[in-house]
Order: C-alpha cells, then sequence, then structure tokens
C-alpha cells in the first residue's frame, strides 16, 4: 500500500468494533488520528494502547447526535492541526429489534439521529474544512441492512440506506472541491454490535453467506485504508459492500 494522502484523520466510534480498527490501521501508517466517541474511557483506553505502541491518536468526547457537540468537535481540532485530510464516519447504534406496529416515535428517532442526522452533521462541519484546502476524502458507514429487507430493523435498514444516498449526493456536491466521499455498507462483522443479536439470527445469517463466516473488523479497516490511499484516487461516490456474499 502506498503512502498515504493524508496525515490527520477523524474517526467517529472509534474506540470499539470497526472504528476501532480503523484507529488502529491509520495510526500504523503514520497517520494522525482524532478517535472521537460517546464513550470517553474507552476512546482513552484505546488511545493509550495506541500511543505505547508508538502511534499518534487523541480520544475527544462526542455525540454526534448533536449539532452543537460536533461543531465544538471541530472547532476543538482546528486548534489542534492546520487542516482535516480524512473523516470517517463510523458511529451508529442497532437499536432494539422492534417492529413497526410497536415501535416507538423516540426509538425511531433515536437510531435515526444519530446513524443519519450524526453523519451529516459530521460531513457537514467537515466540507467546511475541507474545502478552504481543496483536499480531502469522507467515508461514511452504510451497512448491508440498507441493500436487503432487515425486519425488526426498519429504523437501522432506513438509516443506513440515507447514509448511502447522502454520501452519493454529497460527492456530486463536493467534486468540484476535490473532495471525495465514498461509504462502506459492511456485511455483519464480529463486534459487539453482533454480539447482541439473537444466536438463531445469526446462525440464519452465516448460511445465506456464501463464504459461511462473518467478517473481521481488520478486513474493514483494509477497505478504508484503501479509500483514503492514492490509489482510490478516481473513486467517489461509491458504496461498497464487503459482505461475504450475502448481497451480490
Amino acid at each position: 500500500m502506498a503512502a498515504y494522502v493524508c496525515t490527520t484523520a477523524l474517526v467517529t466510534g472509534g474506540a470499539s468494533g470497526i472504528g476501532r480498527a480503523i484507529v488502529e490501521a491509520l495510526c500504523a501508517d503514520g497517520v494522525r488520528v482524532f478517535l472521537a466517541d460517546l464513550d470517553q474511557d474507552r476512546a482513552e483506553e484505546a488511545v493509550g494502547m495506541i500511543t505505547r505502541g508508538g502511534g499518534a491518536a487523541e480520544a475527544h468526547c462526542v455525540d454526534v447526535a448533536d449539532s452543537a457537540g460536533v461543531t465544538r468537535l471541530f472547532s476543538v481540532l482546528r486548534g489542534r492541526c492546520d487542516r482535516l485530510d480524512l473523516l470517517v464516519n463510523c458511529a451508529a447504534i442497532m437499536g432494539a429489534t422492534t417492529f413497526i406496529d410497536d415501535m416507538s416515535d423516540r426509538e425511531w428517532d433515536r437510531v435515526i439521529t444519530v446513524n443519519l442526522t450524526g453523519t451529516f452533521y459530521c460531513c457537514r462541519e467537515a466540507v467546511r474544512w475541507m474545502k478552504e484546502h481543496r483536499h480531502g476524502r469522507i467515508i461514511n458507514f452504510s451497512s448491508v441492512a440498507a441493500l436487503m429487507p432487515t425486519p425488526g430493523a426498519i429504523h437501522y435498514s432506513t438509516s443506513k440506506a440515507g447514509v448511502a444516498q447522502l454520501t452519493k449526493t454529497l460527492a456530486r456536491e463536493v467534486a468540484r472541491y476535490n473532495l471525495r466521499v465514498n461509504a462502506v455498507a459492511p456485511g455483519y462483522v464480529e463486534t459487539p454490535m453482533l454480539f447482541k443479536l439473537d444466536v438463531k439470527f445469526k446462525e440464519q445469517i452465516l448460511r445465506r453467506t456464501p463464504l459461511g463466516r462473518f467478517a473481521l473488523p481488520n478486513e474493514i479497516a483494509a477497505l478504508v485504508r484503501f479509500l483514503a490511499s492514492p490509489e482510490a484516487d478516481f473513486f467517489t461516490g461509491q458504496v461498497l459492500s464487503p459482505n461475504g456474499g450475502l448481497v451480490m
């Protein structure tokens, strides 16, 4: 893999799971990473391990569903570095498994606000900054749930489908500023989010997946590394789905 275009990156939801794997991969390549997460303790734990290993990372606490909080985060980052080269929007929640006739307004709003609106908030601040330098990459996280019906998760599936369309529309808006926007729509990955799913449902997914296993976080991080690299200079507005053949 060639050297990175970027030297600074912000990864939301970077304290665990896929986000943490991305932070570790970027730091291993010499990128200075700002790890933003709602769980301050876990974020600081992750950063501690990374810095002890020689990586450059900082922990920041943020609720991506809070517009003012996201604005404050970017204000802090502007004081910490001259420019932001990469934003990875990985922060997300699954929400409770609930069918539409039993789903409350609050549950619907919570998932949509974190997954979709939170991505919008972070993209908006990043674009404002990246436009100043006419340089930058944004990588959003959609999901295979955006590509296939997932009963009991209409809030999650809808939020991730929204992220996919946000990605494509934003890519068209900002291409003239030399900014690239892509999305990753992973299949089922061995993360704490997966562990919460029903055992029978996970068995069903494995039977339907031609490769017969779940993805590993580092496999998803490898795709993010590619999208952030010079080799992906001609990629924008794409939604790439590493899902083991679950959806083709």
